[in-house]
């Protein structure tokens, strides 16, 4: 299967009247840019564990997991990841937040992301089994992560490619 470029995904799915999914993006994108094959690909949560591509056990010393959030312009989280992440702050946590926007592609560490989430959104416990968090922006993650993100249309995929490197080296 040929390795879709960032720049090309937008391309191809953002601009469609069926905006594209976690799902898709997973499937499509990210899963060609990491060199082990993830233990779980779980992108709605329903296997009870941290993150949308885990590597390793939960209860493993090598466990590693990133969450994954796509929107046009700014994502949410959902009553669980709410509650369990920011609320009451219950590990596991994932290790990295890649975020996908119209915009721009963010890799970002989870405690960092955690930080300013908490502090912007001030997330409260959602009760409603369908509620979800407030909305945070890709202009909110620009001002304290710009270092950690690529500009979809002057994307550059070698050094998106150099930054999955490093992150490589940590799974």
């Amino acid at each position: 299967m040929k390795e879709i470029g960032i720049r090309e995904y937008a391309d191809k799915y953002f601009n469609q009247d069926c905006f594209p999914g976690e799902h898709h993006f997973v499937a499509v994108y990210l899963l060609g840019k990491f060199k082990k094959i993830p233990d779980y690909i779980n992108p709605d949560g329903t296997k009870g564990v941290c993150g949308d591509i885990v590597f390793g056990r939960k209860n493993s010393n090598r466990f590693f997991s990133v969450e994954v959030k796509i929107g046009r312009t700014s994502f949410c989280f959902s009553k669980n990841e709410t509650n369990s992440w920011f609320v009451k702050k219950n590990g596991p946590f994932p290790n990295y937040l890649i975020a996908l926007t119209r915009n721009r592609l963010f890799i970002i560490k989870w405690d960092k992301f955690s930080e300013l989430f908490i502090k912007l959104v001030n997330p409260q416990l959602i009760d409603d089994p369908h509620g979800k968090s407030k909305s945070i922006s890709e202009g909110d993650l620009l001002t304290e992560f710009a270092g950690d993100s690529f500009e979809i249309n002057s994307a550059d995929e070698d050094v998106i490619n150099a930054r999955f490197d490093k992150l490589n080296e940590e799974v």
